[in-house]
């Protein structure tokens, strides 16, 4: 996509959406003069950062009474001239401004993410902050919003700041032993490097911590029931939604494909999946369904397996990592001889379970969750030694608030945890490590310094990449396309 700087642009900055107010944004250079045309105020004498009352007026016709707030670049968002104009907020009122002045002055739409794009290259702003914007706009977990405004202004933009502050250090410590030498002395050099480069290793390593194998999507996280036609897994995802969303029927394979809802709970936003029912099919459209049904299970924030132990002969669950689950639920607890069905599915399945166990009746608390050592790399594992037990014919509303809390209790251990989650951050901190780990081998062993100085480069530019120095033109790209209209 080509972006011309010298153009002004406008978009609707606060989403086409009925509300009491919406804000128009313009940015660029010397387009004041061509909006004088739309109001009675001289908008060249604007004082900066002020709210004015104005009106839009075309041909003699008052199109609506705004508020105008004028910020004189460089001391803007971006960097350029902005001005916000804030308009009566229905969506036929806001286009019919938009259109308006760009169908009669130079002043042409902003593209997804254009503004930021402008701050990023006037240096109001990093790369690694655009994408922390890019997150706190589109984040569905408070974690995820959080992380967001962490790399936007709070201590992840710290903790990247302080990599590349201790990768100049340790490279300028180098240094030291090509121009300084005989100046410090080969005692003092040797101790000033090795200081950098033990600071060095420990900041990366610590990011390195952050970076581990999630498995799932937490920016827009989904929650998963797979199980058995007929296993009660619509009924459990109406309960969970609230209302009738998934058809339940006495007829195995009503659901042939994927429903899903966004569900909010306790701040955190996930996107909830009734899947296709688990069995053997010569249907094409049925064996389909279930294909899509367990890439979901697979890639799921929270899997939960929903099982009807009186019918569990149509599919072998030892194609499904069930030491993965994080959540049993077994329904049709009302049905006679519940308990010795519950039992012997368990044993069925004990070796692929460990380390779940039965519990003992009723419905049953879930895991009880702990912090993870945030220094101990690897994948977050689930936490599971109960199940859930539930009665889909009479009240079930106590095992429903349990999934709930099961789910909650996840989302605050992976909070407790400090993943990184953007994932350019995530390859690119690999990369660092990995560089790392083959420059500290080099370290140790190579005597020439000009031959460390050129792997320790190497690794620099991975560093600059992290912290948006440099980037390449495609990283950008699929960076802002992403981005909402006016922002």
């Amino acid at each position: 996509m080509h972006f011309d700087f010298d153009d002004s642009i406008i978009a609707c900055s606060s989403g086409l959406q009925r509300c009491a107010i919406s804000i128009i944004r313009i940015s660029g250079t010397n387009f004041l003069e061509e909006l004088n045309s739309f109001s009675k105020l001289d908008l060249l004498k604007l004082e900066p950062k002020v709210a004015t009352f104005s009106k839009i007026t075309f041909k003699n016709t008052i199109l609506d009474e705004v508020v105008l707030t004028y910020f004189k670049g460089p001391h803007s968002y971006n960097g350029e001239d902005i001005l916000e104009i804030s308009v009566h907020g229905n969506p036929l009122n806001v286009e019919r401004i938009i259109n308006l002045i760009i169908e009669n002055t130079s002043i042409r739409s902003a593209r997804p993410g254009e503004f930021t794009l402008r701050a990023v290259r006037n240096k109001k702003m990093s790369l690694n902050q655009a994408e922390g914007l890019d997150l706190l706009l589109n984040s569905n977990s408070i974690f995820a919003l959080e992380q967001g405004f962490s790399i936007l202004s709070g201590s992840l933009k710290e903790q990247f700041s302080e990599l590349h502050s201790n990768f100049l250090y340790h490279r300028s410590s180098l240094e030291l032993g090509f121009d300084f030498l005989d100046d410090v002395g080969e005692e003092l050099f040797k101790k000033k490097l090795d200081e950098s480069f033990f600071l060095l290793k420990h900041t990366i390593e610590n990011l390195h911590s952050k970076v581990i194998n999630l498995g799932f999507n937490l920016i827009d996280p989904e929650v998963v029931l797979l199980g058995e036609p007929n296993a009660g897994k619509s009924t459990i995802f109406n309960s969970l939604l609230g209302q009738d969303r998934s058809i339940v029927s006495p007829i195995k394979g009503t659901t042939r494909d994927f429903v899903s809802e966004h569900i909010t709970h306790v701040g955190n936003k996930f996107k909830l999946i009734d899947t296709a029912g688990l069995r053997l099919s010569t249907d094409i459209i049925e064996t389909e369904g279930v294909k899509r049904s367990l890439n979901l299970f697979k890639n799921a924030f929270f899997k939960i397996l929903v099982i009807n132990p009186f019918d569990i002969q149509s599919f072998d669950y030892k194609d499904i990592e069930l030491n993965q689950l994080d959540l049993i639920l077994f329904t049709h607890a009302d049905l006679k001889n519940f308990n010795k069905a519950y039992d012997t599915w368990f044993e069925s399945y004990r070796d692929l379970l460990a380390p779940i166990e039965p519990g003992k009746n009723g419905p049953i608390e879930p895991w009880k969750s702990g912090p993870i050592e945030p220094g101990k790399s690897g994948p977050i594992e689930p936490i599971l030694d109960k199940s859930i037990i539930v009665d889909l014919s009479n009240e079930r509303q106590h095992a429903i608030e349990q999934v709930l809390v099961a789910i909650a209790n996840k989302f605050e251990r992976v909070h407790q945890f400090d993943p990184i989650i953007i994932e350019r951050h995530r390859q690119s901190i690999k990369s660092i490590y990995k560089q790392f780990f083959e420059y500290e081998k080099m370290y140790d062993a190579e005597q020439d310094i000009s031959i460390i100085a050129s792997e320790l480069n190497i690794m620099g530019h991975c560093i600059s990449e992290l912290i948006g120095i440099v980037s390449a033109d495609d990283v950008l790209h699929n960076i802002f396309d992403n981005f909402c209209i006016g922002k």
